[in-house]
């Protein structure tokens, strides 16, 4: 199988890119799309992509503990959450195949990445970008293109 190359992100269709410069209001229509969204039926998970070091586990805490002794993985589980923590990054592919696989959302969100290629992108702001859907307060026109995407990749509504 060497030289195969499998492009996991094509095969995945209910991803949508949302990218601008920093204080664009990326999150704040991520969560506006989330409310409508959910409100119309559909199940919907983001990424947040982060291009620096992060860590969401605070040293001297139990699961950093846990980590810290050489865990390669953390989980965090309580009545309400749960929380991997891996103690490495993963490529975002994989991230795609594992939320398609537990969550099986209708659409995943991914916050960053602007210079992913292979996904429809939203832009907010002032940042240019090639084929992407300029998003300057047309929320019904986005909503509509992104039901649009959902329907044309086989992702429609469970209300149908």
């Amino acid at each position: 199988m060497k030289g195969i190359t499998i492009t996991i992100l094509m095969e995945i269709q209910n991803v949508i890119g949302v990218c601008g410069s920093h204080n664009s209001g990326k999150t704040t229509l991520i969560v506006e799309v989330i409310k409508r969204l959910k409100k119309d039926g559909y199940k919907v998970a983001t990424i947040k992509s982060i291009p620096r070091e992060f860590s969401i586990d605070k040293k001297g805490k139990d699961t950093w503990k846990h980590g810290d002794a050489g865990a390669d993985a953390v989980v965090a589980l309580s009545e309400n959450e749960t929380a991997l923590i891996l103690k490495r990054g993963m490529k975002l592919e994989r991230v795609l195949e594992i939320l398609n696989e537990v969550i099986e959302p209708d659409l995943i969100l991914l916050e960053g990445k602007k210079k992913e290629r292979r996904i429809p992108k939203i832009v907010v702001g002032d940042l240019n970008v090639d084929d992407a859907f300029r998003y300057d307060g047309n929320f019904e026109e986005l909503i509509d293109w992104i039901k649009s995407l959902l329907v044309s990749s086989d992702r429609s509504s469970p209300y149908g």
